[in-house]
């Protein structure tokens, strides 16, 4: 299961972000794709209804609370979430359209300036286009729409964008890191599935986090783990195995 295709619409507050990312769900949606979405708030907000059973089984001490119905559901962590982590945690998608963010830079993104300045300000190498929203004079060499053509944007972000990179940084495809990877793929010089934890038939995670781990090792671990299920008895062939060690207290 491939991972869903990342941009992110970035701007300062009260730029304009949500209306383009509204729209560009929409016409993404509208093309026949699926599609999910996360924010990012600087604000320490309430995610919860005061007084409702959810909240009071969280001041209760409950780490995770989720409250289900027929035709929705939402889960309330009380700790912060990696975008990895929360996007996986949203289920199968073609796009995962991101509001904020404006440090990360494991994916591509929009810029939606408020001000002449913020292009510079917001500028990763990682640009699809530029949504002016407030008639703004710009001197860019980034595509520059309105949001008039979010059917163009659309266009841009199904040809350019591509999955999130792990932001391990490891090495593995011959770039310093996960940021200067994703400038390569957008000059279409590398692909994002050349990256080594997508390529690897073998994944180590410690703590739920993905470790980079060379051929050599990848290989020798597998052959061990493999061998020692060969010789249990009444197990069918692997054709996927997970392990799994939590240290005692």
């Amino acid at each position: 299961m491939m991972p869903p295709k990342t941009v992110s619409i970035i701007g300062y507050k009260n730029s304009g972000k949500t209306s383009v990312a509204e729209a560009l769900i929409s016409e993404l949606r509208q093309r026949g794709a699926t599609v999910i979405s996360i924010k990012h708030t600087a604000e320490d907000v309430k995610l919860d209804t005061p007084g409702k059973d959810t909240e009071r089984h969280r001041e209760a001490g409950a780490k995770a609370v989720a409250i289900l119905h027929d035709n929705a559901g939402a889960i309330f962590y009380d700790h912060p979430l990696l975008l990895q982590e929360a996007s996986k945690k949203l289920g199968v998608a073609d796009y995962l359209v991101i509001e904020g963010f404006k440090t990360v830079k494991n994916h591509v993104r929009i810029i939606v300036p408020r001000e002449e300045g913020d292009i510079e300000a917001l500028s990763s190498g990682l640009e699809l286009a530029i949504v002016n929203l407030h008639d703004l004079i710009l001197d860019t060499d980034i595509a520059v729409h309105t949001i008039d053509e979010i059917d163009k944007i659309a266009d841009i972000v199904e040809e350019k964008s591509f999955i999130m990179l792990p932001d391990l940084n490891c090495g593995g495809c011959g770039y310093e890191n996960c940021w200067e990877m994703g400038k390569a793929i957008l000059r279409g010089e590398k692909t994002a599935m050349e990256c080594v934890v997508y390529k690897m038939d073998f994944r180590l995670k410690v703590n739920d986090e993905e470790i980079p781990v060379n051929n050599f090792v990848r290989r020798a671990m597998k052959n061990v783990i493999l061998g020692f299920i060969k010789t249990l008895r009444g197990v069918e062939p692997a054709e996927k195995v997970e392990l799994e060690f939590i240290k005692d207290e």
